[in-house]
C-alpha cells in the first residue's frame, strides 16, 4: 500500500501498487490538520528549528509511501533530493568490487538519507530498499536551496548530523541493523500466535523494555496509530493470523524482522517457509514443542530456527534477548587437551549468573560448546569430557596411514555416543561449529546436519584423523582458518559475547638440532626425551589458526579469558583435573579483578 499526501487529505492511505510519488503537502495548515506536523516535529533535523521553520519545510516537501521490499526510485530530480524517513525504515546497499551487493546500514525513522548526493552534487552510490511500508518527505534540491536560503540553521544541523555520523558510524550502523519491529505470522492453525505473543511480550517487559502488539483485532486502526507506537515503544510486534491472509501479509511489510511460528513435527514447514519467504527479507523460524523431549523435523530455516518448550518460560526469555540484541554468546576456541579448562570456565561463569544464548566453537571447542547448546548443566558436561577423554581415549585407533595416523572410528563411536542423531538445528540453543574446507580453501560455519559429523570433521587434525567428506567437500579441523570465532558469531549482532582462548603460548619446541635429522632407531630412542612426537606435531599444525584472524577476533568479544595452562600441552590428555582448574580460575580472577563488562552484567 502506497500512502500518500493530497490536497484534501493528507493523511489518506491510497491504496495503489507501483506509484511511487504522491502531490505536495501543499500549505501549512493541511500539514498540521494531517498529523504530519506532531509526527516530525522532535525529528534531528529540526532540532534548532522553531514551528514556522518546520512548517515551512514540511509545505515544500513532498509526503509519499513506499511499500516493503520495494526500491526508492533515484532517477531524475531524486538524484539530488533529500529524503526524511518519516515513519519504517530503509536499507541501504553497496556493491562490492566483485559487484555483490551488501546492506552496510538502515535508515530509520527520523533520519535523512540523500544529503551527501544533494550537497556534493555526486550521484547517489547506493541502493536504497524499503525494508517494510515506508513513509517519506522528499525535499528537491531546488526545494532544499530555498528553504536553506531563508532558514541556514537547517544548513547548520544538517552538517552537524553528517559529522556525527561519521565519527560513530561503526556503532551507528549495529544500532541501526537491529530490527525493532517483527511480524510474528502463524505457519498453521495450530500454532497460537496470539497466545505465544502475549508470552513473549511478558517476556519483554521482564526485560524493561516497552512493547507494542498488534493483532488481527487492530485492522481496522490508522496507520498513525502504529507510527505513534513504534516511537514511544522499544519493541513493536505484529501477530498475523494466517500464513498468506491480507492482514498478515500486510503485518509482513511493516515488519524489519518475521518470525514464522510452526508447530514440532509439521510437514509443511519447510515448504510454508519457502512460500512465505520474500527475497532480500530477514525471515527466522520458532518451532514450538509439545513437551521437552520432543524430536523436531529436521527441516530448518536458512537464516535462523528457534526451539521453544511450551513448559519453559526461559526459552521464550532466550528467545527475547536474542531478539533485542542481549543474548549473551560462547565462543570457545581450539587446543587439544588444554580445552579442558573450557568447562571450568564455564561451571564459574554460570556461577557468576552468566546465563548463555548462543554457542559457538572449533575442535575441542566445539565439543564442549555442543554440550552447552545441548543443555548439559555442570556436573554432566564435565562427567561425559571425562569419561570419553580419559577411560574411553578416542584417540589410540592407530592404523597404515593411507589418509591419516588415526582411523578415527573411535572419535566417531564417541561422538555419536553423546550425540545420537541429533541435528544441529534440532538443538536447544542456536549453536554452529567451524571446519577448514580444504576444496573451497576457507572456513565453514556449520549451523545445520548431523551434529556428530560437523563435530568430527571440526577436530579432524590433518595428518592425525582422516578428513570428513560433506557435499563433496573434504572437512578437516577449524583451528587451520578459524580457531576463535568470534567474527562469526558477532556477524549477526545478536548480543555481547564471551571467548575462552585456550591457545596461549602453547607453542612446541626443542632444543637439540640434531632432532629430525637422526635414523629411525635414534630417533625411538628419543622418544622418551621430551621431544616433539608425531602426534603433537599434527596437533599443533592443526590448531595453530592464522594469527591475525584470532587477534581480530579476541577484539570483537566483550570478554576474553586467558586461562594460565603452563605445563599442560595440547596432548596432555591426562591432566583432565589441573586444566579444569585453571579454566576456573581464571573466570574467578577476572571477575574479582575487573568484574563483568556491563554488557554482561544486564545479562546476569
Amino acid at each position: 500500500m502506497v500512502i500518500a499526501a493530497a490536497r484534501n487529505s493528507v493523511a489518506q492511505a491510497i491504496a495503489q501498487i507501483g506509484r511511487a510519488f504522491a502531490a505536495p503537502a501543499s500549505d501549512e495548515d493541511l500539514v498540521r490538520e494531517s498529523g504530519l506536523y506532531d509526527r516530525i516535529r522532535k525529528f534531528a533535523l529540526f532540532e534548532e528549528c522553531d514551528d514556522a521553520c518546520v512548517l515551512r519545510i514540511a509545505a515544500e516537501a513532498t509526503w509519499f509511501g513506499l511499500p516493503g521490499g520495494v526500491d526508492l526510485d533515484r532517477a531524475g530530480e531524486n538524484d539530488e533530493a533529500i529524503f526524511l524517513v518519516v515513519s519504517g525504515r530503509l536499507a541501504v546497499h553497496v556493491a562490492d568490487d566483485n559487484g555483490v551487493e551488501h546492506i552496510v546500514a538502515h535508515v530509520p525513522a527520523g533520519e535523512t538519507v540523500g544529503e551527501m548526493s544533494l550537497i556534493a552534487g555526486d550521484s547517489h552510490s547506493a541502493r536504497l530498499a524499503a525494508v517494510r511500508d515506508t513513509e517519506l518527505l522528499r525535499l528537491t534540491k531546488g526545494a532544499f536551496q530555498r528553504i536553506t536560503a531563508r532558514e541556514p540553521r537547517v544548513m547548520t544541523t544538517l552538517t552537524r548530523l553528517i559529522i556525527r555520523r561519521l565519527r560513530a558510524t561503526t556503532a551507528r550502523t549495529a544500532a541501526l541493523m537491529r530490527p525493532k519491529t517483527f511480524a510474528l505470522i502463524p505457519l498453521e492453525a495450530g500454532a497460537d500466535a496470539v497466545g505465544f505473543a502475549r508470552g513473549l511480550t511478558e517476556a519483554l517487559a521482564a526485560m524493561g523494555l516497552g512493547c507494542a502488539v498488534f493483532d488481527p483485532s487492530h485492522r481496522e486502526e490508522p496507520s498513525e496509530t502504529r507510527a505513534n507506537a513504534e516511537q514511544s515503544s522499544d519493541v513493536v510486534v505484529y501477530v498475523g493470523d494466517a500464513a498468506g491472509s491480507v492482514w498478515s501479509q500486510h503485518c509482513i511489510r511493516q515488519a524489519d524482522r518475521v518470525m514464522l511460528l510452526t508447530r514440532a513435527g509439521a510437514e509443511a514447514e519447510s515448504a510454508m517457509f519457502q512460500k512465505a519467504a520474500a527475497a532480500g527479507r530477514r525471515y527466522e523460524l520458532i518451532v514450538l514443542q509439545g513437551a521437552a523431549n520432543d524430536r523436531l523435523t529436521p527441516h530448518g530455516a536458512p537464516l535462523g530456527r528457534h526451539n521453544i518448550r511450551s513448559s519453559e518460560k526461559g526459552d521464550v526469555a532466550r528467545l527475547a534477548r536474542l531478539m533485542t540484541g542481549r543474548a549473551v554468546g560462547l565462543v570457545l576456541a581450539g587446543g587439544g587437551a588444554r580445552g579442558y579448562a573450557h568447562i571450568g570456565a564455564i561451571r564459574a561463569l554460570r556461577e557468576a549468573g552468566l546465563v548463555f544464548d548462543r554457542a559457538a566453537g572449533t575442535s575441542i571447542g566445539a565439543i564442549v560448546a555442543a554440550g552447552v547448546a545441548m543443555d548439559w548443566n555442570d556436573g554432566e558436561l564435565e562427567e561425559r569430557m571425562r569419561r570419553t577423554f580419559l577411560r574411553d581415549r578416542p584417540l589410540n585407533d592407530y592404523t597404515i596411514p593411507f589418509f591419516a595416523l588415526l582411523r578415527g572410528g573411535k572419535v566417531a563411536d564417541q561422538l555419536r555416543g553423546h550425540f545420537g542423531d541429533t541435528r544441529i538445528e534440532d538443538m536447544r540453543l542456536p549453536f554452529f561449529c567451524v571446519t577448514s574446507d580444504l576444496t573451497s580453501g576457507h572456513a565453514a560455519a556449520h549451523h545445520a546436519g548431523l551434529l556428530w559429523r560437523a563435530l568430527k570433521a571440526s577436530v579432524s587434525i590433518p595428518g592425525l584423523l582422516p578428513p570428513v567428506v560433506m557435499d563433496g567437500h573434504l572437512h578437516v579441523d577449524g583451528g587451520i582458518m578459524n580457531n576463535l570465532p568470534v567474527d562469526l558469531m558477532a556477524a549477526d549482532g545478536r548480543g555481547p559475547i564471551v571467548a575462552i582462548d585456550v591457545v596461549g603460548e602453547a607453542g612446541i619446541g626443542y632444543a637439540d638440532e640434531a632432532y629430525g635429522d637422526e635414523n629411525w632407531f635414534a630417533a625411538w630412542k628419543r622418544r622418551r626425551s621430551g621431544a616433539p612426537s608425531m602426534a603433537a606435531i599434527l596437533m599443533r599444525s592443526g590448531t595453530v589458526g592464522n594469527e591475525l584472524q584470532r587477534r581480530q577476533a579476541r577484539a570483537q568479544a566483550d570478554i576474553v579469558i586467558d586461562p594460565a595452562l603452563k605445563g599442560i600441552g595440547l596432548t596432555h590428555w591426562k591432566k583432565f583435573d589441573a586444566a579444569v582448574e585453571a579454566g576456573y580460575r581464571a573466570v574467578a580472577e577476572a571477575i574479582d579483578a575487573n568484574g563483568l563488562p556491563k554488557a554482561l552484567q544486564a545479562a546476569a
